[in-house]
């Protein structure tokens, strides 16, 4: 926070809602069994640009072992979105995956005085592990309510989860 905003005194009420905004991230987070969360807080231009990578983890489904296909995936997620989302099966260097796009306007969003009007670009990658039913999926948010900037987001997440490789250890 320091780094987001230097001068203690001058900037007490943005700190404060930054602390307020962290904290309901974190408590998010670990309502969802959040494995691992990563949040930005770079600055361009003096703006903080802020971002979020939460990992979750889920077990596959004991009645039915081995991976899902991701099409099954896709269309359930079709179904519980549907046309509020943009959802498309991907091929990554990790292996196929879910993509899904929505914007969303939480109750901690709603809490700090977002507006309605601007709700936060959400994107979801649903990948299955490799030798096992198990899905790790990768949600990454960014309160933009610019589209521009949203989308030039949207790029940054997907080139971060292009990255993702699995090891293979014997």
């Amino acid at each position: 926070m320091d780094a987001a905003y230097p001068n203690r005194d001058q900037h007490a009420a943005r700190r404060h809602e930054f602390r307020q905004m962290l904290t309901a991230m974190v408590e998010s987070a670990a309502e969802r069994d959040g494995i691992e969360l990563y949040l930005s807080t770079h600055a361009v231009l003096g703006i903080p640009v802020p971002a979020s990578l939460l990992v979750t983890a889920a077990s596959g489904d004991p009645e039915h072992p081995g991976p899902l296909p991701v099409d099954t995936i896709a269309d359930s997620l079709r179904g519980a979105h549907g046309r509020a989302a943009e959802i498309d099966t991907v091929t990554l260097p990790s292996g196929p995956a879910v993509r899904c796009r929505r914007t969303e306007h939480t109750e901690e969003t709603k809490g700090l005085g977002q507006p309605e009007d601007q709700p936060n670009t959400v994107l979801d990658f649903y990948l299955p592990v490799p030798n096992s039913g198990a899905w790790l999926l990768l949600t990454f948010s960014t309160p933009m309510p610019v589209p521009e900037i949203a989308d030039a987001q949207v790029e940054m997440f997907e080139a971060i989860a292009a990255s993702l490789r699995w090891t293979y250890t014997s």
